[in-house]
């Protein structure tokens, strides 16, 4: 991740966090937090003979400002920064000997690994039994997300790797988080494709990989 760029996420979250602090004083009652999430993914592809033949992953982090709707605090909004990791594991090979027409193939028992890294902007909506004085309870959070990416990069099972960008730069998902305490289990779908809409394979056909994360989520005050 380049330097600048995380300096400038710290700066932001530890204001917010400063800020927060200040918050829990007065009358309000917020639920401010830092997110951590481990997630398996599962790729979802209609191209004849893909195959996700190793272990895909990802890592999230961030901080989350609780907005909230109601005195009692158990009804709020929530908005963050954060920053995420993803590996992605399949039998899909890219072709960049010409970086303007990069294309996608299909090699059967090959396993080549995609990693990008992702600015994060979650928006959700907040449902929880907490009050000011009770720090274990359940909680059910979903919302939308907003990811801009960057820092693609392709390793082929064979060796070397292509730093040429076949990641678009920006997508959105959907998810869920449920559980109780510190303990959560967490849900993302893509609402489109990973991959760039000029990205083709070599008989023509687009690639449309969706991703499911599922893993778990860890809140901390």
């Amino acid at each position: 991740m380049n330097f600048r760029l995380f300096t400038f996420i710290f700066t932001l979250v530890i204001g917010s966090y400063t800020h927060a602090q200040k918050d829990s004083l007065s009358t309000k009652y917020r639920e401010d937090q830092f997110f951590l999430s481990f997630s398996m993914i599962l790729q979802q592809e209609s191209i004849q003979g893909f195959k996700q033949n190793g272990f895909s992953n990802n890592i999230q982090m961030g901080f989350i400002r609780d907005i909230p709707l109601n005195k009692k605090g158990d009804l709020a909004l929530g908005w963050g920064l954060g920053y995420g990791f993803h590996k992605f594991v399949s039998n899909l090979n890219l072709d960049d000997q010409d970086p303007t027409n990069l294309t996608f193939s299909v090699i059967a028992n090959q396993q080549n690994k995609q990693t990008f890294s992702s600015l994060l902007i979650p928006i959700e909506f907040r449902l929880r039994t907490s009050t000011i004085d009770k720090t274990d309870f359940w909680r059910f959070y979903g919302g939308f997300k907003y990811k801009f990416n960057f820092s693609s990069r392709f390793n082929y099972a064979y060796g070397g790797s292509s730093k040429e960008k076949f990641i678009r730069d920006q997508n959105a998902a959907v998810y869920l988080s449920l559980g109780y305490n510190t303990w959560n289990l967490f849900f993302e779908y893509d609402l489109n494709s990973i991959y760039k809409d000029e990205l083709t394979l070599v008989d023509g056909i687009r690639p449309n990989l969706r991703v499911i994360k599922i893993g778990l989520i860890f809140y901390v005050l």
